[in-house]
Parts: C-alpha cells; sequence; structure tokens
C-alpha cells in the first residue's frame, strides 16, 4: 500500500509541475502576416468575397489643430489632407494665423504650393521625410507592413500586440490597440526618432458611411517635439479623385 500511494504521489506531482509548466510556458509566436491581415480588416481596407485591399486614396479635413513651423506651434483655422496610396502621394493644405500653406509629395518629388495645382516652390530636402508621414498614417502602416512581407515581425510589448518592419529607410514599431487599429507608433531612422498617436477610431464620413476606420486624433512628434496635433471632423474614403502631377520646375530641380 505504502508503494502505491508513494507512486501515486509521484505521479500527482509529475502532472502538476506538467500542469504549471504548461501554464508558465510562453505562448507560440504569432503569425505576422494573420496580425497585419486583422489590422487591415480593422481599418476597413478589405473588401469583396476575396477581401482585398480596396483603400487606395482618402482625404480628411477639420478646423481644430496645431502644427510646429520655424521654432513655433501655431494654432490652425483649417486643415485637409489629401493621400494617394496607390501612386503615392501626399498633400498637407493648412491656415495658420492667417497664412495658407500646401506641403506636397509624390514619389521622389516635394514641393509647396500657393494654391492646390498652382505655382510651386521646389522642396527636394524633405522628400524622405513627407513620404514617412504618409507611411506612417494607419493605413500607410498598414499597407507598408503587408509589403514587407517576411521583413515584417510580431511581438508582445507592454502586452500590446507589436508589428515591427522597414518604411522608407526607417524601422518601425506599430503598437495596436485589442481591436488591432494601430495606437502609439515610432519610427527610428538613424538618430531621428518620430512617433504619432492615433485615437478615437471611427467612420466619419458625413455623407455615407463606408465601414472604413480612421481615427479622430492624430498626434506626431519627431525627438519629442510635437510637429503637428490634428482632431479630424470630416473625411472621404470612398477613393476620391486625388493626384499630385509633378510640376516642371520641381522634376528640373531635382535634376531629372
Amino acid at each position: 500500500m505504502r508503494i502505491l500511494a508513494a507512486a501515486a504521489s509521484i505521479v500527482l506531482a509529475s502532472l502538476t509541475v506538467t500542469a504549471q509548466s504548461r501554464q508558465t510556458a510562453p505562448p507560440p509566436p504569432a503569425d505576422a502576416k494573420k496580425i497585419v491581415f486583422e489590422m487591415q480588416d480593422a481599418l476597413g481596407m478589405l473588401r469583396g468575397l476575396q477581401q482585398i485591399d480596396a483603400v487606395n486614396r482618402i482625404e480628411y479635413w477639420g478646423t481644430t489643430g496645431s502644427v510646429a513651423s520655424q521654432g513655433r506651434t501655431a494654432n490652425l483655422s483649417k486643415f485637409k489632407v489629401s493621400i494617394n496610396y496607390e501612386r503615392p502621394g501626399m498633400r498637407f493644405d493648412f491656415t495658420r494665423d492667417g497664412v495658407r500653406e500646401i506641403q506636397v509629395v509624390a514619389d521622389k518629388y516635394a514641393w509647396n504650393e500657393d494654391a492646390p495645382g498652382g505655382k510651386a516652390d521646389p522642396m527636394p530636402a524633405t522628400v524622405a521625410e513627407r513620404l514617412l508621414r504618409l507611411w506612417l498614417t494607419p493605413i500607410g502602416l498598414a499597407k507598408s507592413a503587408e509589403a514587407a512581407g517576411d521583413a515584417t515581425k510580431v511581438v508582445v510589448e507592454n502586452g500590446k500586440t507589436t508589428l515591427i518592419f522597414p518604411v522608407g529607410g526607417a524601422t518601425v514599431r506599430t503598437m495596436l490597440n485589442a481591436l488591432f487599429e494601430p495606437e502609439t507608433v515610432e519610427a527610428r531612422s538613424g538618430s531621428t526618432v518620430i512617433t504619432a498617436l492615433y485615437s478615437d477610431y471611427g467612420d466619419w464620413n458625413d455623407d455615407a458611411k463606408a465601414d472604413v476606420f480612421l481615427p479622430r486624433h492624430l498626434v506626431q512628434k519627431r525627438g519629442g517635439v510635437t510637429e503637428f496635433d490634428l482632431t479630424l471632423e470630416h473625411t472621404n474614403t470612398y477613393n476620391p479623385y486625388v493626384i499630385m502631377p509633378v510640376p516642371e520646375n520641381v522634376a528640373k530641380a531635382a535634376g531629372r
């Protein structure tokens, strides 16, 4: 009987250790492609039975926000952002202190305009910075993470699912919320650190809802200093007509 009892104790102890080891063992690594899919789905990018990414162009605008310029922060009276992800281009049109400024990037070119499609002032030194701003938007992040393929990794940081992937010479870490929407972003390129914070996701289309979800509040910082802080009021996520033709003088200034 004592032998049987001892054997039973050994078996029970073994089972207990096994159960504890199962409880404390780290979870298997998540599939990065699956997480990217969940992020695209959460943002409303996937359409049709084949769930294809169908969001190629968006616009959003508002009247509340601030932007840093020439070493100081100015409040905005209005802003409009137009993005083309298919032929990478972005127009950031804003008015601060009664002065209108339009920053544009398209492909390998950057310039400022006095009016959309108007007189262009070449800004070649800002190409990489403005393109990175485009890809750091929530939808841009989802597209970039998918485009990076096997270079995209997934980890858990502070209890949050985080995607790590390369974008435009920078290494990007995108922390997702419980719905797989981008929440906190960090992009490092050399000694430069850019962070973005996104919150209050929703479908902000006025006329017809598209079930494409964007954050109402967007903040971007460079080296801890806020570059812009925007609150959306309206969006158009039905692939609006968004183009940025490269002006001839801008192409010449870039030597192309």
